[in-house]
Order: structure tokens, then sequence, then C-alpha cells
């Protein structure tokens, strides 16, 4: 390519990223407005007595799904489910203390696995068949608006790596062990399975029902090796949250249940942990460690989202557009996306109950 071309095509970008700025700055004041203005609920979310929602942030055609705190709780980001382009958003960070926010990272395809590694990187993987993890190293030190070129594998900054050997697959589920030694990771398909990542040795398995965890001899063509293999499936893994005693529980939408892996032995065996008649199509997890319940996202028409007390599953808030996405836990506080359609807005709402009212 000339460097003519080239320079035009920057120039490009740029004014088009200038355009696209200037009208969703225009966007957020016009809905913020409507929010501070009007005596309706212009986000449409029913919640339950004693539980009050406020909107923290408004996009247009971001798709905000998973979301993950910092460790010092400064920083909040969220995985953008868009197709991917060098000027398609795919994670944006936004600070708490100050409430401004940026377009972290461009370029990935459906965005979406999202989680903080025991070491402080943060690990964000792409929801499509051929999807890579990728790696940030100290993300809250990155300067906003870098890209990545998934198809030659490069990124603008050192800090932003794929991790090939964490194979290639539809990444949405992930978390980690209470040690620090493994990711585990779910392919996202009605025929999906469930990998355990050795991130000492890089070193990819997949789960087997009799045999246990099995090596992956090519992690870039993880899910043909899978089959080969004969590897446990699974319908639609959308999500996987490590609970305090080091079981991980797994929330399979195509069945509508719960199910927890346990992997604290050389055996490692997968049972159904909740279901429940209304719970239709579990999607997101997070638990609550300070009140003991379980946060479930219900991708169903309408959208809901549940807290589970160990023995009752309380709706907490509903919504008939929207799908309610990326439940996430901050002490007291409740957070989730409202991820909707092109012509309508997408919202973080913060959630929280009666007699922990926020400071205006």
């Amino acid at each position: 390519m000339h460097t003519g071309t080239i320079t035009l095509r920057l120039a490009d970008m740029v004014i088009s990223r200038h355009i696209t700025a200037m009208f969703r700055y225009l966007y957020f004041i016009l809905f913020s407005l409507m929010l501070t203005a009007c005596n309706i609920n212009p986000v449409g979310i029913q919640m339950e007595a004693g539980w009050n929602a406020r909107s923290l942030a408004a996009w247009h055609d971001h798709h905000p799904d998973m979301m993950v705190f910092s460790k010092d709780g400064k920083w909040l980001y969220i995985s953008c489910e868009t197709q991917g382009g060098l000027l398609s958003p795919s994670l944006i960070a936004i600070n708490l203390e100050t409430n401004r926010q940026h377009v972290l990272l461009f370029g990935l395809t459906r965005a979406d696995a999202l989680k903080m590694a025991p070491d402080g990187s943060l690990w964000l993987g792409e929801e499509t068949p051929d999807g890579l993890m990728w790696r940030i190293t100290e993300p809250d030190k990155l300067p906003p608006e870098q890209r990545v070129d998934r198809q030659r594998l490069q990124s603008s900054h050192p800090a932003i790596i794929p991790l090939l050997h964490a194979g290639r697959f539809s990444h949405e589920g992930l978390t980690f062990s209470q040690d620090g030694r493994f990711a585990y990771m779910a392919d996202e398909w009605k025929e999906g399975c469930i990998y355990r990542y050795d991130m000492r040795a890089r070193k990819l398995y997949v789960l087997h029902k009799k045999k246990g965890w099995i090596a992956i001899r090519e992690a870039n063509n993880a899910r043909m090796d899978a089959e080969k293999l004969h590897a446990w499936y699974f319908d639609r893994i959308e999500d996987m949250e490590t609970l305090p005693d080091g079981r991980v529980l797994l929330a399979e939408t195509g069945t509508g249940k719960v199910l927890v892996l346990d992997d604290r032995s050389d055996k490692p065996s997968i049972k159904t942990w909740f279901e429940h008649e209304n719970l239709i199509h579990p999607d997101n997890l997070a638990w609550d460690e300070k009140r003991g319940w379980l946060w479930i996202t219900d991708d169903d028409k309408p959208s809901y989202l549940w807290a589970w007390d160990g023995k009752v599953l309380h709706e907490i808030a509903r919504h008939d557009d929207a799908e309610i996405t990326g439940v996430t836990i901050h002490g007291d506080d409740v957070y989730i996306n409202l991820q909707r359609s092109l012509s309508r807005p997408e919202i973080l709402l913060h959630l929280y109950e009666d007699h922990n009212t926020p400071e205006s």
C-alpha cells in the first residue's frame, strides 16, 4: 500500500472518529437531560420493592456485556459485543472516582469474556468461532483508544497480546482457580466444551466425561481437536464464576441450569447446582460474597435479574425490551448493563437497596 493511501485512510479514520465522538457526546447530553427532566422512567427497568436504580453511562451501538472491577475498585471495565473493525469499540473503561469514561480498546470481534487474572492482568475473549483470548497487562495504566489488528495478531501497545495457547473458539465463560494456576474457559455453542488452561505450562486441556482433562494438541484448532477427543459437550455455557470454596459455577443457557464444576481432586466432576422453573436462560453470574447470594441474568423476554439466596429465587429487576447483561458486584452495590437494538440507548445501571442510598 502506498504512503499516500495510508495517509488518506488514517485521515478518513480520524475524521470519522471525531464525527462519531461528536454525535455520541450530543446523544449522551440529550439522554442525560431526559433522565433528569422527566418524571417517568425512561430507562424502563422494573425494580423489586426496596431496590433502586440510577444510570451511570449511556452509549449507542456499543453492545455492553461483561463487566469487572479493577483490584482497587477504581475502574470498571466493560466488554463490547461489536462486530469488529478498527473503529468498533471492544472495551470500555470507566473511572468511578471521576465518572470519566473512554474506549480503551478497539478492533476485536464480539469481545465478551472478561475477568481480572490473579496477577492483575485483564483477560478479554472474543465470542466468535475463531475467537482468541487477549491479555492486557496493567490495564489501569493503559492509554485510551488502543487498537488491535486481529488478522495480523498485532496491537498498538506492547501490553496487549493474544494468548494463542489458550485456544481458538467462541470465548464467553471465563474464570480462574483460586491458586492462580488455571484459567477455565467455555466454548459458547450448542456442542461447546469446557477447557482448562495451565498458565505456567501454557498448555490447554479439554474436559472428558470419563477421562477428565485431556491435552489439546492444536490450540489453534481447539474445537475440532475436542471433537476428535470425544470431549464432554454442553449446551451454551455463557458464564463461569469461582465460588469461595474453589468450585466453579457454570451458566448453561440452553438447558436453563446452573452447573458446578468440582476440580479440587484428580477426578473432576460436574453436577447440577441450581435450577428453577422461573429461570429460563441463565446468562451471566456473579457471586455476592457479602450477602451469600448468586446473582443471575436471564436472557429471556422479558429479561430478568435474579438473586438466589440458597432457598428462594428473588426477582430483583426486569426489562421488557432490553437484555440485562454483565451483572457484577462491588460491596453492597450491583451493576448491570441494558443491551438494546440500534435505535435505543444502552445503559450502565447502578442498583442499590433503600438503606444504601448513594451520595448525590
